[in-house]
């Protein structure tokens, strides 16, 4: 990876240089640095929606603005399962080579819930006439909520001693970094998240551990995909996301879909890790006059907890709003 870092820099515009070289060291001192706990950030079926809800560098890769919001119910059927939506911002400017954007997300399981605000920035540049790299930070706030009046054993009986018997608040900076490679057929992309890995306040005794107990994991992503142009107006895309936590396993989602014309697609996706296979999803999208996007997907699980649950759906709504950056 240092190899293609170098090789980029190298091909750079002199003019703009400087600038990029020290994005780069900041992102790639930033990676480096964490050590490489179960996710915290959570997972999407249907991320060839939204990918700038983890690589930031995806902002200013298209040339027109784009909004997208997510809506996923998973475990239908479990009592105060996951309930995740997110809102979605981003754009290129009208002339620079530059983009930006807005991330919010709000997740709840239970007593517990999460708050992730942030925005993004992101310098794109040519390394060939028809490919072209993107550089991209975050910056924002995370939100960590816990109702300790909510915890409640089985049994009914009390909770946890070290359990808190109140609400309790945490509210962290949080930062985000990624790169980005794209050509009209193909894409390719890493980036982390939650880099500060910040500890929260959670238990009764209102003490930090100093440990990984209680702490905001950083979360890695690699995401990749591949457009087949068929004939008569069809077009094949498999893409493939991997997520890896310190201490987890490491996570991939494998997604293969049809899209006709540009307006309707279908498909499936896949999710498991080296030691099971965890769900298996039917993805469906419309376009409509290249503007409004609607999806849905819906996930069986084949995990232990699907004999307690109707599975999993996801919608996502979005606008392609029009291009405001030509000749690209």
């Amino acid at each position: 990876m240092i190899e293609l870092i170098k090789n980029l820099l190298h091909i750079c515009r002199r003019s703009v240089r400087e600038l990029r070289f020290k994005m780069l060291i900041a992102i790639i001192a930033m990676m480096v640095n964490l050590s490489v706990s179960a996710q915290q950030i959570p997972i999407s079926t249907i991320f060839v929606e939204n990918p700038f809800a983890f690589n930031p560098a995806v902002a200013g890769s298209d040339n027109g603005f784009k909004a997208r919001i997510n809506s996923r119910m998973q475990w239908l059927g479990f009592g105060d399962g996951p309930f995740t939506n997110v809102l979605s911002g981003y754009g290129p400017h009208a002339v620079k080579n530059i983009g930006y954007g807005v991330n919010l997300l709000i997740d709840r399981t239970g007593p517990v819930s999460m708050l992730k605000a942030n925005g993004g920035f992101a310098t794109n540049f040519f390394i060939t006439s028809d490919i072209r790299a993107s550089l991209g930070l975050n910056l924002g706030i995370i939100q960590y909520r816990a109702d300790g009046t909510q915890f409640t054993l089985p049994d009914g009986s009390e909770t946890d001693p070290k359990a808190p018997k109140t609400v309790m608040s945490n509210l962290k900076p949080d930062a985000g970094t990624g790169i980005y490679i794209y050509h009209h057929d193909w894409f390719v992309g890493i980036s982390a998240q939650q880099l500060f890995n910040s500890s929260l306040k959670l238990s009764s005794d209102g003490e930090y551990k100093t440990g990984d107990e209680n702490r905001l994991k950083p979360h890695f992503y690699g995401y990749g995909g591949y457009r087949f142009i068929m004939v008569n107006s069809f077009v094949i895309e498999p893409t493939v996301l991997m997520r890896m936590v310190p201490s987890a396993p490491l996570q991939m989602d494998f997604c293969a879909r049809v899209i006709y014309d540009k307006t309707f697609w279908g498909g499936i996706s896949a999710r498991n890790t080296f030691e099971s296979f965890d769900d298996l999803s039917l993805i469906f999208g419309y376009i409509h006059e290249r503007r409004l996007c609607v999806s849905i997907a819906y996930d069986f699980s084949f995990a232990k907890i699907r004999k307690y649950t109707a599975g999993t759906v996801e919608l996502v709504l979005g606008y392609n709003f029009d291009e405001i950056r030509r000749g690209r």
